[in-house]
């Protein structure tokens, strides 16, 4: 009979930030035609220790595997494919280079692939790996999404964990470039201030912080939970108020303005419901969508009394904001 067996530690992490660029959407098809790796730091236990992102870097332009290729996802990283056809590492040498550079740098700790997103850049490297050489140093699972990461630790919807909504003390001061290795960099820093950051604490909600329902609309008039009836009403977590237009500009044409929506995002939205007027009268400036669209927020337009089903299903699930015109 065997003895009890003592506790095995968990070995540290080594996190290593990676960035790849392909010339199209999946693997086998399409070519990974560069990738770029940064340390980014090392956890144990609870202790993270940022490391400097240039210090340990690997980078590589790979030899095309196929003949297909998507021009505007070839085009993103500006590399020239003729030249990578005749110039290009060979991807099992790559590979194998690669594996050996991980497992120097992560001498006594598990390495772990992280990406922003991860999902995009792990589906290349791991099939690159298995591909070229049937091993990966990660393992079949040993990567880390930093879009879910700072979602988790900001207590937002994993759709609103864009880098445009983060507080400015994330993010890197590098440029993207779309070159591997500097984006590797650039995410490697944003890794190590995720892995530091201690977000505030979550105020205490108004109202329980759930977006009042409308309970009646009809020609000139909106009534919603706790709020006196009128005309056009501006609704979002934890209460609302009356939509007056001159506030920010909005007229019937050219519609409603960005800086309209400015403060739902400051709220945490996850939706946005902008309603045309019971007879479509009423437009919505273009910049308008992009605000909404590039903070990661799902975004409706509609006639104002699909608009409202629209807004009071997601009332029930999301935290959803909109604006509600009750007449032309």
């Amino acid at each position: 009979m065997l003895g009890r067996m003592a506790a095995r530690g968990a070995r540290p992490s080594l996190y290593i930030s990676v960035d790849i660029e392909a010339d199209g959407p999946i693997p086998g098809p399409y070519s990974m035609i560069s990738f770029g790796a940064s340390v980014a730091g090392r956890q144990n236990g609870a202790s993270y220790t940022a490391a400097d992102p240039e210090q340990l870097t690997f980078y590589r332009e790979l030899r095309p595997i196929s003949e297909e290729f998507v021009p505007e996802a070839l085009a993103v990283s500006g590399l020239d494919r003729d030249l990578l056809v005749r110039e290009g590492a060979d991807p099992a040498v790559a590979m194998a280079e690669f594996r050996s550079w991980v497992r120097e740098v992560s001498a006594g700790a598990q390495p772990v692939m992280c990406g922003y997103p991860a999902s995009f850049d792990w589906t290349f490297l791991y099939w690159y790996l298995i591909r070229f050489g049937g091993d990966s140093p990660f393992g079949h699972s040993g990567c880390l999404d930093m879009k879910t990461l700072y979602a988790t630790k900001a207590r937002v919807p994993l759709r609103a964990a864009v880098k445009g909504r983060m507080p400015r003390e994330l993010l890197s001061r590098r440029r993207h470039t779309h070159h591997a290795l500097d984006d590797a960099i650039e995410q490697a820093e944003l890794m190590s201030n995720l892995m530091l950051w201690s977000p505030p604490p979550v105020p205490a909600p108004a109202a329980g912080g759930r977006s009042p329902r409308i309970t009646h609309l009809s020609w000139g008039r909106i009534e919603a939970e706790g709020l006196a009836p009128g005309k056009d009403f501006r609704l979002y977590p934890g209460g609302g108020r009356p939509w007056d237009w001159s506030e920010h500009g909005t007229r019937h044409d050219p519609g409603i303005q960005p800086q309209e929506v400015r403060e739902f995002l400051e709220l945490g939205v996850t939706a946005v419901v902008l309603t045309q007027g019971m007879e479509r009268r009423l437009g919505v400036v273009p910049q308008t969508l992009e605000v909404l669209r590039a903070a990661g927020v799902e975004v409706h337009v509609a006639e104002t009394a699909e608009a409202v089903e629209i807004y009071n299903r997601l009332a029930a699930t999301e935290r959803v904001a909109g604006l509600f015109h009750s007449t032309c």
